[in-house]
């Protein structure tokens, strides 16, 4: 995957959009996906920046930045959706 960055993000928007249709909402899937795909990007670089070659070490990291990612994406979403529903009117 070292040199083939797009075929190393698919799993991470697949990723993601299934942590986003566990809370059973649209908006929260394509949250979820994402921040599945900004969290695999950041998983690629990482263990192309410390050099690893293919593997089940950079198919673990890919994974766990996509739910990562996903997560914190949508925390804010529901945050930012909490936040302009609490305004007064």
């Amino acid at each position: 995957m070292d040199d083939h960055f797009w075929p190393a993000i698919y799993p991470g928007i697949i990723i993601g959009l299934l942590v986003g249709l566990t809370a059973r909402n649209v908006i929260s899937a394509v949250l979820g996906a994402v921040g599945g795909l900004l969290g695999s990007v950041a998983g690629y670089f990482l263990y192309v920046g410390i050099g690893l070659s293919d593997g089940i070490v950079s198919l673990a990291i890919l994974i766990a930045g996509a739910v990562a990612g996903a997560l914190i994406v949508m925390r804010i979403g529901d945050g930012l959706r909490g936040a302009s529903n609490d305004k007064p009117s």
